[in-house]
């Protein structure tokens, strides 16, 4: 996947005897959001780490807004969502968009694994700062075997203006190489004295 302008982030609580039927609906509404609706792509996984670990995380892709906007308009005619909704065993409590700014990191086509989502408190100010570290840091990510990597700005939720990085792994493993080597890198350093994270989570993906 390529990179897009919009990440749309949704969080739900589910029975866990309901994980394995909302997985199912969730893999065909997400065909129906990228045929439809126009998203470039998406994400369902488990988190599990942080506040929200036990819960689900669905992520939607999309050049612009007007696409969400369809999906939206998709979403109230779903009789996948529906269904999840009416079940009585799924409860939405979190839905934030993000801008996703063009860094140096190239996709891979391979779908991730695992997702490490970090956000961040720095001053919109440091944005310029911010992204030249995340470029400079790329290769670190690449050569530890990252997938993906999108960067940019919650414009929603409690957390407006933070910092939002994602990374695709395709395990454990390179998430743990990958932080090995990160946390010697100069400009790792560097960020670290204008930014302060304040939340990284790993998310485990349900389906391929």
């Amino acid at each position: 996947m390529s990179n897009t302008n919009y990440v749309i982030m949704t969080v739900a609580s589910v029975d866990f005897s309901y994980r394995e039927t909302m997985t199912k609906l969730m893999s065909s509404y997400s065909k129906d959001l990228i045929a439809k609706a126009g998203a470039k792509g998406t994400r369902f996984g488990s988190i599990g780490t942080g506040e929200h670990a036990g819960s689900l995380l669905f992520i939607q892709f999309y050049d612009d807004l007007n696409g969400y906007q369809k999906g939206l308009e998709l979403q109230g005619n779903s009789s996948q969502f529906k269904e999840i909704m009416s079940s009585g065993k799924a409860n939405i409590y979190l839905r934030n968009i993000a801008t996703s700014l063009q860094t140096k990191f190239e996709q891979s086509t391979e779908h991730p694994k695992y997702i490490v989502m970090t956000r961040a408190e720095a001053s919109m100010s440091d944005k310029e700062k911010f992204l030249d570290c995340i470029n400079d840091t790329s290769s670190c990510f690449k050569d530890n075997g990252a997938l993906t990597l999108r960067f940019g700005n919650l414009l929603t939720g409690s957390n407006v203006g933070n910092y939002l990085l994602g990374v695709g792994y395709p395990s454990m493993e390179a998430i743990e190489k990958t932080y090995d080597e990160l946390l010697a890198h100069s400009s790792y350093k560097k960020l670290m004295t204008f930014a302060k994270v304040n939340m990284r989570n790993i998310i485990k993906i349900l389906w391929i």
